[in-house]
């Protein structure tokens, strides 16, 4: 497997056209691989981000029932406008075994060539060309031979060799033939420890996903309805909640940061002047928004937390407007010429501050790292807002201050003297003024080592990852009891509301900053949804201790999930170079001097340990003398071990792989395992 990883220049835009040509550089290397290399997949889908995760669970029902309901729900999901894609996974792959002993073979006087050869020949699907029919032509389809087990059972093989010809016999008379899962697994899910499939859906780019959220839920809820009792609906992850959540706490503190605002303009404005500015903040934001709309941006994290980053500088505009207004009418001047002069007077001074205060944000427009792509809207939000709140001054604010404000010179002569008052004892006592800033100063010393920092922050859902990896080659069974125990023991724990597990692979992608893992018998991943945020902190203490105890060879590891990356651990070190010891002698220091700080934990490296290999070495005399070659060999070891690939079964417009299989076969007895020609009939144990 090939990790590529793009440049950080590259834009989203970009990508199909890079792994368009990628896979077509893989295709033109296709023809300088060896002819039994298996085919090359470019697989450029790990961007697809599926908000809604469900899982369908029971602990009674079947494998193939669970998928039966699955593929049911799905059929139903997809006549839902507003959703792309919706994926299964956890779905046990169905095969078609073909179990041909070898003494069977024998018995027969059949070769694994015959059989091969001849089950190859009827299953194969050709173009067969087409027959003129009076004023039309009509396409010949051949179709698929296999559709059904008895189709498979009933061919006949031409047998025999030499001697021990018999003319045709069917190929169920000579091997067990059957419908099985595919073994060992590739993946495997479980929700709340039962066994589950899990249903993930990504909506369409711009679509309104709360909308949908209550589409797919009715629907849900409806299809839940028909399903026997113990089959059950859970929701795993459903961006659409986070959705609404986030518009709502983005509009509460919208209004308290508009609250805090028109408090501080009220205090040292008056009520007038905190109105009139309050109204032109209120403006200004609702024709940002308008803009939005217009420009395609998106209500999300960082669009919404731009607003409540330029708040502050929105009013700025509206504040020397009313200001210079309040000035002028203490000057005696008329209303509307005030107005007019308050305009003409700081018009172009203002234009060129916002366009400064625009300029600060570009960087984000003109860089070329993922971060920018992550919040290339705060350039654009930024502008028009600060463009906007200098429109609306020199407009709406002019106009506000003409119809509402009035001199009120004895107030204001009361401030001013006020004022004057506090100048005068901070000029005359200066050493009494500084000293009062002292304890300002000291709390602030004190307080700063105790803030956080954290530049991209976690993600206040309340959900945590476990991943968790056994040695390099471990069996999906024992990395699936391994689970197990951890799942009883998530269960007994009081924080945990409820729990996905996903074994050989992580659970599909429901949030941009989660990276999904490659296939791996030996790694799990289990997705923890908690009662609250303020709980992870405490079930994550307590899960390391468990962990260490129970798993001692594993490598787990708890992570919250992120804001706005996709990194797995915080501190990362990369080293590259031709030699293999050099690199792991250089990760192992690296190791132990994190290992040696109070503070750090999950220290691992991304190569792991090396993989087992079982190489044969074969005497190419003793080979020859019994006829045997590589090929034989291969074939023989496959067989006894996954089974041969043959072809597919159109079963139910499902093709289903059939597998050529021998009598099963441990490491013990591979001496002992008979190889045999591919076209002879006799065989010799593969220790000789």
């Amino acid at each position: 497997m090939v990790f590529v990883d793009l440049k950080e220049s590259m834009s989203s835009s970009e990508l199909p056209q890079e792994w368009d040509l990628l896979r077509r550089k893989v295709n033109d290397v296709k023809l300088q691989l060896p002819s039994t290399a298996q085919i090359s997949i470019v697989q450029d889908e790990f961007s697809e981000v599926y908000g809604m995760l469900f899982a369908i669970h029971s602990t009674d029902a079947k494998p193939e029932e669970l998928r039966r309901y699955a593929e049911e729900l799905q059929r139903q999901l997809k006549t839902v406008d507003g959703i792309k894609k919706i994926e299964l996974h956890g779905v046990e792959p169905r095969v078609v075994n073909i179990d041909l002993p070898n003494e069977r073979l024998a018995q027969y006087g059949l070769s694994i060539a015959q059989v091969w050869n001849q089950l190859n020949n009827q299953n194969m699907v050709f173009e067969a060309g087409s027959f003129d029919a009076g004023s039309e032509r009509i396409r010949i389809n051949q179709g698929s031979e296999f559709e059904s087990l008895d189709d498979i059972r009933n061919l006949l093989i031409r047998g025999g060799v030499g001697e021990l010809s018999s003319g045709s016999i069917r190929l169920g008379d000579v091997a067990d033939i059957s419908m099985g899962y595919q073994t060992p697994a590739l993946n495997q899910n479980r929700y709340n420890g039962e066994p589950s499939i899990t249903l993930a859906v990504s909506p369409v780019e711009g679509i309104n996903v709360v909308s949908l959220g209550d589409t797919v839920l009715n629907i849900l809820d409806g299809f839940e309805q028909t399903l026997p009792l113990g089959v059950d609906i859970s929701t795993i992850a459903y961006q659409p909640e986070e959705v609404q959540k986030s518009i709502d706490n983005f509009v509460g503190n919208l209004m308290e940061s508009v609250g805090i605002v028109f408090v501080v303009l009220l205090v040292f404005m008056g009520f007038k002047s905190a109105s009139i500015v309050g109204t032109s903040l209120l403006l200004t934001i609702l024709l940002t928004i308008n803009y939005m709309y217009i420009a395609g941006i998106d209500l999300h994290r960082v669009s919404l937390g731009t607003f409540i980053l330029a708040l502050g500088m929105l009013v700025d505009n509206a504040i020397v407007i009313t200001d210079m207004m309040l000035a002028k009418l203490k000057q005696g001047t008329e209303r509307t010429q005030a107005a007019i002069d308050s305009v003409k007077e700081t018009a172009i001074p203002l234009l060129g501050a916002t366009v400064i205060a625009i300029m600060a944000a570009s960087p984000v427009l003109f860089s070329k790292t993922d971060a920018a792509e992550f919040s290339g809207s705060v350039f654009y939000i930024i502008a028009a807002s600060l463009m906007f709140s200098w429109l609306v001054a020199m407009t709406i604010t002019a106009l506000l201050c003409w119809l509402f404000l009035k001199p009120d010179l004895k107030e204001e002569a009361e401030k001013e003297s006020l004022y004057k008052k506090a100048v005068s004892w901070t000029v005359d006592n200066p050493a009494k003024a500084l000293a009062g800033l002292i304890p300002l100063i000291a709390v602030t010393a004190i307080a700063i080592p105790s803030v956080a920092v954290n530049f991209i922050p976690q993600s206040d859902r309340p959900i945590i990852f476990l991943d968790y990896w056994l040695p390099n080659g471990a069996k999906i069974e024992r990395t699936s009891e391994d689970l197990k125990r951890v799942e009883q023991w998530l269960i007994a724990q009081p924080e945990v509301e409820s729990f996905s597990t996903s074994i050989g692979a992580s659970v599909p992608r429901f949030s941009v900053t989660v990276e999904p893992e490659p296939l791996d018998s030996s790694y799990g991943q289990i997705l923890i949804n908690t009662v609250d945020f303020h709980s992870i902190d405490g079930l994550i203490e307590r899960g390391d201790e468990f962990l260490a105890q129970a798993f001692p060879d594993a490598e787990p590891r708890f992570r919250n999930l992120k804001l706005a990356t996709a990194d797995k651990f915080s501190v990362e070190a990369r080293f590259s170079g031709p030699d293999e010891a050099v690199l792991h002698d250089l990760a192992n220091q690296a190791k132990a001097i994190f290992a040696s700080h109070p503070d750090a934990k999950y220290i691992r490296d991304d190569w792991r340990q090396p993989s087992k290999v079982l190489k044969p070495i074969i005497n190419q005399q003793r080979a020859r003398e019994a006829g045997i070659n590589r090929t034989d060999i291969a074939f023989a070891m496959k067989r006894s071990s996954d089974g041969m690939p043959l072809g597919q079964m159109n079963w139910n417009d499902e093709l289903i792989p059939i597998r050529l299989r021998a009598d099963n076969q441990d490491m013990a007895s591979l001496e002992t395992l008979p190889v045999k020609s591919i076209l002879g009939l006799h065989s010799v144990p593969l220790g000789r």
